[in-house]
């Protein structure tokens, strides 16, 4: 539930930033209610959680719906969108921090004591499993974090311009995962642009 105040800015802030509606748009709530859904039924978070959220853009929809936790950090390479986030839209939350930067520049002692890894925009990213510094695939970043739980979707919208990482099946989006990645949840959500794959699960390490 949004609290009135934070609906109130998030109203405002529609009216002036075309991009900030879109956030909000029926097909971004469509498929983070259903990512959300997954989340709360297999009950992967609590108030003693930490969740990281890759690609965060404004956490229109995520943080609202899981501000119960202990700790959100939201990372996202767009220094406007992590302003407005932060400055305009969540500034009464305190235990979300906000990150403008590149998920895969640097490894960041947060991901360390992560419950939960989100991120609803790998089509915007390099695959998953190659979480790390070059070269990625030979020592990814997920050997360094703790057993933990992931939530990640993609699309099959080849036609959008930023999207440089689509996948055509759900087959093929656990390919992306990582080595000793879990699927507990698999999940497509379909609007009039295309389809959405969701996975959730466990993330293993040696």
């Amino acid at each position: 539930m949004i609290e009135l105040n934070t609906l109130k800015k998030m109203m405002k802030e529609v009216r002036e930033n075309k991009d900030f509606l879109d956030s909000v748009s029926p097909n971004q709530f469509k498929s983070k209610q259903v990512l959300i859904k997954h989340v709360e039924d297999l009950q992967l978070v609590d108030q003693n959680s930490r969740i990281v959220i890759f690609g965060g853009w404004y956490g229109s929809i995520l943080i609202p719906a899981f501000k119960y936790v202990d700790k959100i950090t939201l990372i996202d390479k767009d220094p406007k969108a992590i302003s407005i986030a932060k400055h305009r839209i969540f500034d009464e939350y305190k235990n979300v921090e906000f990150i403008s930067d590149d998920v895969f520049s640097s490894f960041r002692d947060q991901y360390k004591e992560t419950d939960l890894f989100i991120n609803t925009s790998c089509e915007h990213m390099k695959p998953m499993k190659q979480w790390g510094p070059a070269p990625e695939y030979k020592n990814p970043w997920w050997n360094r974090v703790k057993p933990a739980y992931f939530a990640f979707q993609s699309n099959n919208m080849y036609d959008i311009p930023t999207h440089i990482n689509c996948v055509s099946s759900i087959e093929e989006f656990k390919y992306q995962l990582p080595e000793k990645a879990e699927v507990m949840i698999e999940d497509r959500i379909r609007d009039e642009r295309g389809t959405r794959f969701l996975l959730i699960g466990k993330l293993w390490r040696d």
